[in-house]
């Protein structure tokens, strides 16, 4: 009995600090695994010389720096809104926080492309046409895999 309870225990914990970690993780950007994978796939794909990634992780992380104000606005303004909602529909109330959103949301689109663009810039001629049929075909998987959700039925 006392075995069960202590590994009950010890199961209990180990998820608890999953968990924890996890959410940290999150709300530290937990983004570090994704760059580190993407660029690990840019290097063997495009054949990245070590100049190149370092370029590119030095564009990443301080695009990073720049996106992540704007993407913690977005949430703030998500749970405020949330938050702040009474019993009637109130439009204008509606229409400026959609506004709100529609001006961080184009304002994170800009820095996107523009780190696409210096991303590219740092490429050759041969690797920048690879980056850019890879990224074709990442946004046509993506696509086909959204549709494949889409269809599946609620459950």
């Amino acid at each position: 009995m006392r075995k069960k309870f202590f590994m009950v225990t010890a199961l209990v914990l180990a998820l608890a600090a999953g968990l924890t970690a996890a959410v940290v993780q999150q709300e530290a950007g937990g983004k570090g695994r994704h760059l580190g994978w993407m660029l690990a796939r840019m290097t063997k794909e495009l054949n990245l010389t070590q100049d190149q990634q370092a370029k590119i992780q030095a564009i990443v992380e301080t695009q990073k720096a720049k996106m992540q104000p704007m993407r913690q606005q977005l949430r703030q303004n998500r749970i405020a809104e949330n938050g702040n909602t009474p019993g009637a529909f109130d439009e204008a109330q509606v229409r400026a926080f959609a506004t709100k959103q529609a001006q961080i949301e184009a304002d994170l689109t800009v820095e996107r492309e523009r780190t696409k663009s210096q991303i590219l810039a740092v490429l050759t001629p041969d690797q920048r046409t690879k980056a850019l049929a890879l990224m074709q075909q990442h946004k046509g998987q993506h696509r086909h895999h959204r549709k494949a959700q889409a269809e599946q039925p609620a459950g």
